[in-house]
């Protein structure tokens, strides 16, 4: 063996296609050993970009100072001297391949990701790491601990090169920073970027229906962050994915967070697809709403986005109006109430038809003209239409409900009013082809009047003007919402080439319809959204809030055994908590622990097992389907997230490290 004396190591160059024999002591260094082999083999270029690496050991022999010693060598070991930076191809969440000419394997996965995401300018990327590829073989032994903990790198795919054209195909969406052919900075220069096919992309992260032995396998691909590429048995040329690991955003921002909400927001899509999480039926179809609106955001930019404050539209904007009519504590209606003085004198008055519905043969029940009059807060008809005669019919509205109904295909304003006590009826405007205008406008005044006297307000109150523009406006929504319906039916028929519904919803909610009924069902949800001109990222942003809000949102799972326990149970790992969840359906949870109330954890690594301490309790397990330090690095890299304070501040590596990596 290399002790003081000194001793021979052999050293391969794979580039060179040759072996050196070196005579070394225990006490040599690094740097002498490299300048050594360097005068030996004379015409190595790029020297420099080469490191020794023990093969045996797996690990990088970088320090130049430390000795052989230091690092345990003995003559039998197998060294090579090779590149530290080798071709690396990262698979990004919207399905796009980067090639990297040279990533970095000697350093840590952590600085490599960082690399990475500085690249493609996707900022904070202590939330995203590298995963390895799982397919379906990797899964068939889901139940076998040993096969459970690791499974193969991919090679990367090989696309079938494209015809050129005259433009460039195949642009990066996820990070928006590069196209085919360009070239990013020195950390990982870009010799290709390809947009892959559904065919080339096999990996088991998009397979559909998982059961929770395969979710939890899923979480047994990530990379150790305190280890590089080598250490790891990545090879050159392997295929990575890279993914958000940890589901707490910092400060998701429209203009300057483009790239990465772009990313996150086709993981979304992912998890949504495949279910990973699990929405119901109606969810899954307005996600699909939202996706599609995306893609047509992106297809047809809007030029100028209006004025309106983040989170509202059109809808809430006339709900908060509806709030101020209610009599909420508003300023610009104290304002109003002290400018505008009330009319004492105002009066309605209408040739209306009237009529009573009736639940058997209401076809049959015609309405009949009268004369209407309106004061204060009393409505009142007459058969007669002379006025001087009493009328013979008189409503306080006081306490009534009002609601008003559009009907667009049979051009008509229809107003429900139900006493506190006794039957509905209603009052119809139009239906006469008069002028539609006219008849809106009548209907406007009659229901404001009616909506202001079912709270005690007469019609001389100073709000009435504004009562008329709230009507208006929730008319107008009304008339659209009919539109929509009635355009749908006559719109060419959808087929599955206009909208691939495959790429919409999950396989369990496509089965349920047929491919032209559900593009129906995606293009009606769509229609109903908010009537504005968002921007893509916007709509991204809207996707991923809703993704947020869903109950198994962000929980990722391990399959354990607690020390007091006879049996294996789930745990999940989410931003704000741990969950001990049962392993067989419907998965009840057991007991959840808050990071707030986590004291401490540790590792005992001759015996692969977790300890961690919550409000005086200890707890122990072993994790069976993936590695403890996988498990280790999902705890403190939460706590670590837990400790940012602003979006700005300069990354702590340091820290992240101390809490994620663990000591072996």
């Amino acid at each position: 063996g290399i002790n003081a004396e000194y001793g021979a190591l052999k050293i391969n160059v794979p580039d060179a296609s040759v072996s050196k024999t070196l005579t070394v002591s225990g006490e040599s260094t690094v740097s002498e050993v490299t300048v050594k082999l360097v005068e030996l083999l004379g015409n190595l270029k790029n020297w420099q970009r080469y490191s020794l690496w023990c093969t045996d050991k797996k690990t990088w022999l970088i320090a130049p100072r430390a000795t052989l010693n230091t690092y345990g060598l003995d003559a039998g070991n197998k060294v090579i001297f090779t590149t530290t930076s080798k071709k690396l191809s990262i698979q990004l969440p919207d399905r796009t391949q980067l090639d990297l000419e040279k990533a970095d394997f000697s350093n840590t996965l952590f600085s490599v990701v960082c690399n990475i995401c500085r690249d493609l300018r996707i900022r904070h990327p202590e939330e995203l790491s590298l995963l390895r590829c799982a397919k379906e073989e990797d899964l068939k032994d889901a139940r076998n601990v040993t096969a459970r903990r690791t499974f193969r790198v991919r090679k990367a795919n090989k696309p079938k090169p494209k015809k050129e054209t005259g433009s460039s195909q195949n642009s990066m969406n996820t990070a928006g920073a590069v196209q085919n052919g360009d070239t990013l900075s020195p950390h990982g220069s870009v010799a290709n970027v390809t947009q892959l096919t559904p065919d080339e992309i096999d990996h088991i992260d998009i397979k559909e229906g998982k059961t929770m032995d395969e979710r939890a396998l899923m979480n047994a691909g990530w990379l150790d962050s305190s280890k590089s590429l080598m250490e790891q048995d990545v090879k050159e040329g392997d295929m990575l994915l890279l993914r958000f690991k940890y589901f707490a955003f910092l400060d998701l921002n429209k203009q300057r967070d483009e790239p990465r909400i772009n990313a996150l927001y086709h993981q979304a899509i992912r998890s949504v697809l495949s279910e990973d999480v699990v929405p119901t039926d109606a969810e899954c179809l307005e996600f699909a709403a939202l996706q599609f609106a995306v893609e047509q955001a992106v297809r047809n930019p809007p030029k100028l986005a209006r004025a309106i404050s983040p989170g509202k539209d059109d809808i809430n904007s006339a709900l908060d109006d509806l709030e101020i009519s209610l009599g909420t504590n508003d300023p610009d209606l104290d304002k109003l109430n002290n400018t505008v003085l009330p009319n004492y004198n105002r009066e309605l008055q209408a040739n209306l038809k009237y009529k009573k519905p009736i639940k058997i043969f209401s076809f049959l029940a015609k309405p009949k003209i009268h004369k209407f009059t309106f004061r204060d807060t009393t409505m009142s008809f007459y058969k007669d239409s002379n006025k001087n005669q009493p009328a013979d019919f008189t409503q306080d509205l006081k306490d009534c409900t009002i609601v008003p109904e559009v009907d667009i295909k049979k051009t008509k304003y229809i107003l429900h009013i139900k006493p506190p006590s006794g039957k509905e009826y209603l009052v119809i405007f139009g239906d006469d082809g008069g002028d539609r205008n006219a008849q809106k406008e009548e209907f406007c005044n009659w229901t404001a009047a009616c909506r202001l006297a079912s709270k005690g307000k007469p019609i001389s109150d100073s709000t009435y003007d504004s009562e008329i523009e709230i009507v208006k406006t929730m008319c107008n929504m009304q008339e659209h919402s009919q539109t929509l319906k009635l355009n749908r039916n006559k719109r060419a028929p959808v087929t599955t080439d206009d909208i691939k519904t495959e790429d919409f919803v999950s396989a369990r909610v496509g089965r349920k319809f047929r491919p032209e009924q559900l593009a129906n069902e995606i293009l009606d949800k769509h229609n109903v959204l908010p009537r504005r001109d968002y921007t893509a990222t916007e709509l991204r942003v809207n996707y991923i809030l809703k993704w947020e809000r869903l109950n198994d949102f962000g929980v990722s799972y391990f399959i354990v055994k607690f020390d007091k326990s006879k049996k294996e149970e789930l745990l999940g790992i989410a931003r704000t908590h741990m969950v001990k969840q049962d392993l067989t359906p419907p998965y009840n949870t057991i007991k959840t622990w808050h990071w707030t109330s986590l004291q401490s954890w540790n590792v005992n690594w001759e015996v692969r097992k977790l300890t961690f301490n919550v409000d005086g309790d200890s707890h122990t397990f072993a994790c069976n389907s993936a590695d403890i330090k996988i498990v280790h690095e999902y705890i403190g890299g939460y706590i670590f997230l837990t400790l940012r304070k602003e979006s700005d501040t300069e990354l702590d590596k340091e820290m992240f490290y101390k809490l994620t990596g663990g000591w072996q």
